[in-house]
This record gives C-alpha cells, sequence and structure tokens, in this order.
C-alpha cells in the first residue's frame, strides 16, 4: 500500500494515509516522507473518528477513499456521506484481499461504491452470491517494484538460517507464508517424509509465522525431519531466501492470489503451486511452473519429484514466468488499473 501511494505521488496525485496513532505502518509511512495522519479507528462505528474523517474530507475534499479493513472502510463510508450533505462526496473504494464467511450483499452493493479483489477466481467467488452486483466487484492485480525485489535478493540470509543450510547441504524448496492451516505446510510435511527416500539430502525452509508453529514443530519431530526442515520464523524480507532455491512452492487449500510465487519467478526461481483460487493467473501450468491439485499428498510427490529431476526445464519454465508476471503485476500497471477504477 505504502509503495501504491508513492507511484500516485510521483505521478502528481496528491495521497493522505490515515491510521492508528503509533502504529508500524504510520511509522514507516513518516520514515518514507508520506503525509501521514492519525485516526483511532477504534471500531465500525467510532464516532469521534466519524467525526475527524468528516472534517477532513470537507476540508480536503478529495476525489476518492481507499480503505482497506473492516473498521475503516465503515468509519470511512459513514463520513464521507456526512461530508457529502455539504458538498460532492468522494468515491468509496474498498480493498478485500480475502473474504472471512458469506460475503454480505449490502456491504458490496452499498458500502462501497466499488470494491477491489486481487484475483478473477475471487470475484467469481464473491458473484456465487445472487444478490451481489457484478458492476460493484472489480479486479486489481497487486503492483510489485521488481527492482527492489532483485536487490532485495541479493541481501545476505539471516545468519542462524544461513548457518543451517550450510550444515544441511542439498535441494533447497522454500515457502514462504504465514503458518496457518491453508497455506499447506502440513501436506508438506507429508510430502517431505516421502520424498526424502529419493532425495535423502533436500531441505525444505519454512518463513512465517502463525498460530500452527508448535504443531508443525511437533510435527516434524515425529516424522523425523528436523534434519530436513527449518521453521525459520518470520524473515524480514522473503526474496534472499527464494533467490538460493532450488524450488519454491505455494501448496495452500485456496488462496486468493497469493505472493511469494510472484516473487521467485521474478527472480527466476521455477514454482509448485496448487492449482486453486487465483494462483492459475499467476502460472501458467507446464509453461512457467507447475500447478497441482491441492491436499494430494501423491501428485505433490510427483509433482517435486519430477521438478527435483529435470532442474533445467524447470528453469526454462521460471524465465517464461519471470516476463508473465513482470507484465501483469507491475507497479505502472496496478496505477493504471487503480486510476481507472477511480475515475471511470
Amino acid at each position: 500500500m505504502l509503495q501504491q501511494m508513492a507511484a500516485l505521488q510521483e505521478r502528481g496525485i496528491a495521497v493522505r494515509l490515515l491510521c492508528r496513532p503509533a502504529s508500524r505502518i504510520g511509522q514507516i509511512a513518516r520514515e518514507r516522507g508520506l503525509d501521514t495522519i492519525d485516526m483511532p479507528f477504534r471500531n465500525s462505528l467510532h464516532v469521534s473518528s466519524i467525526l475527524a474523517v468528516a472534517r477532513l474530507v470537507r476540508g480536503w475534499r478529495p476525489d476518492a477513499i481507499i480503505s482497506h479493513s473492516g473498521h475503516d472502510a465503515n468509519i470511512c463510508a459513514i463520513a464521507a456521506r456526512l461530508a457529502g450533505l455539504f458538498g460532492k462526496r468522494p468515491r468509496l473504494i474498498r480493498v478485500r484481499t480475502y473474504q472471512p464467511g458469506l460475503p454480505h450483499a449490502w456491504t458490496y452493493n452499498t458500502l462501497a461504491d466499488l470494491t477491489l479483489v486481487p484475483s478473477e477466481a475471487m470475484r467469481r467467488s464473491l458473484l456465487a452470491h445472487p444478490r451481489i452486483r457484478p458492476e460493484r466487484i472489480r479486479v486489481l492485480y497487486p503492483g510489485l517494484i521488481f527492482e527492489r525485489i532483485e536487490q532485495q535478493a541479493q541481501a545476505p540470509l539471516p545468519p542462524q538460517l544461513a548457518d543451517w543450510l550450510e550444515r544441511h547441504p542439498g535441494p533447497l524448496i522454500a515457502h514462504a507464508a504465514m503458518l496457518r492451516g491453508e497455506k499447506g505446510h502440513a501436506l508438506m510435511l507429508e510430502v517431505m517424509a516421502r520424498l526424502i527416500k529419493s532425495f535423502p539430502a533436500v531441505r525444505y525452509v519454512i518463513a512465517g509465522e502463525g498460530e500452527l508453529r508448535q504443531s508443525l514443530e511437533s510435527s516434524v519431530r515425529a516424522l523425523g525431519l528436523s534434519q530436513h526442515v527449518l521453521i525459520a520464523g518470520l524473515l524480514a524480507i522473503a526474496p534472499p531466501l527464494l533467490k538460493r532455491a532450488e524450488l519454491v512452492v505455494m501448496p495452500s487449500s485456496y488462496e486468493p492470489l497469493g505472493m511469494a510465487q510472484i516473487e521467485a519467478l521474478a527472480l527466476g526461481v521455477p514454482v509448485v503451486a496448487s492449482r486453486t483460487g487465483g494462483i492459475p493467473e499467476t502460472i501458467e501450468d507446464h509453461r512457467s511452473g507447475l500447478l497441482v491439485t491441492p491436499g494430494d499428498v501423491t501428485q505433490w510427490v510427483t509433482a517435486l519429484t519430477w521438478a527435483l529431476q529435470h532442474p533445467p526445464e524447470m528453469r526454462r519454465m521460471a524465465q517464461a514466468g519471470g516476463g508473465f508476471v513482470k507484465s501483469r503485476f507491475s507497479m505502472a500497471a496496478n496505477i493504471d488499473q487503480l486510476l481507472a477504477c477511480l475515475t471511470d
């Protein structure tokens, strides 16, 4: 979001960030010289926040408000309509990267003028609700600054991770994702238990934190994978790990779009991922990577076995995938699409 703000400013568009006081995103925004205003956003009907946003809208008269969470979306929708009593209100844009539970048609049809989602797959999923109006939901693919990703990939690994890899040489499979059930870590541990029979030196490094860490660590010990699997925790930046991997995996049971596989392909690193959600919008099977049925351990073992046995073919796919993702997911393309949403 901050990269998007900076890109908008480079095009001469004034942008302000409203966020909670002492928040990490506010700190980073100020460090980057982005105009930032503290706003409590304590709940969806926080009166003082509503009035403060309404005063800001009346004074600044923005063309659009883009909201990224439930509280700010509700508060800004009310505030903009209050301010609209005294003049033209800004367009209300809501960004949703996932939909927890069943969607409520009212929030899509009435609360916001337009909801932006990261993939056609998520849009189709939402429009399965017969009362949601199709014109109220549009796809906005995320924008990445690929030059920055390439620069980050040259950074050293954290010392503990670098030391573990040095002590455990062999092909590296990397997986960057929060430790949640739908991300497929448990499946990958079952896959690894079979894979090491054919590839005794293969390693699997998980970069991420989350609620399943203790459970996954227990499974690593129970499956006898301690010499093959490392849960490295949350890395400040993922590209240094992705760049050093023979393969990057995305074994999610569902993924609205996913980002790690896009970064990996941009770096020329081969990818094996689940055929689910928005992932097929980032990878074409057997042309830019391999797509596998989610949750099928046998298919995953087969796909990874082939990938590890055919590195030249996998690298050629990754090169093709790199060109594709750099075109579809560039920051320039993202800003062009966003401005179209704000003005049409």
